[in-house]
């Protein structure tokens, strides 16, 4: 019912293949390259609809079911009842490391699924938000019971 499909599957070939033309001294270029290099695989699919409510909830609960095992945990969910805007975030965990990142984001007219394996530093990717096109993010490190 989608007025609009947009698809960007990246697995670790062409992401590699990106990671080579990411050079010069910029440390903010260096690190994009770090953590480009870690990453195995990046999904996106964005659905765009020309009335609201096009599609069902329902829709994502096969998303969902593959977020509720293998390490996946959600750890952030943000409803605005004004807007009708959801947005969900999980993490996958492996040995104290993330090693995925998947946000669903809900809008009246659109819905967008994000899909991110690898192992992904949310401290270096912190550093990075606010250049290189990427949006601002306030990832706070939580202090560990040993500090």
């Amino acid at each position: 019912n989608a007025s609009e499909a947009n698809e960007v599957s990246l697995d670790g070939n062409n992401l590699s293949t990106a990671a080579r033309f990411l050079y010069g001294a910029d440390p903010d270029i260096k690190e994009a390259r770090r953590i480009i290099e870690g990453i195995k695989g990046i999904w996106v699919r964005n659905f765009v609809f020309k009335n609201k409510d096009e599609y069902s909830k329902g829709d994502l609960s096969n998303v969902r079911k593959q977020l509720q095992g293998s390490g996946w945990s959600k750890v952030m969910e943000s409803k605005s009842h004004a807007d009708g805007d959801n947005i969900e975030v999980f993490l996958r965990s492996e040995n104290q490391k993330t090693t995925g990142l998947s946000v669903i984001s809900q809008e009246p007219k659109a819905l967008t699924v994000v899909v991110i394996l690898g192992s992904i530093d949310l401290e270096r990717l912190g550093k990075l938000s606010g250049n290189l096109g990427i949006p601002p993010l306030q990832l706070k490190r939580r202090p560990n019971n040993d500090e």
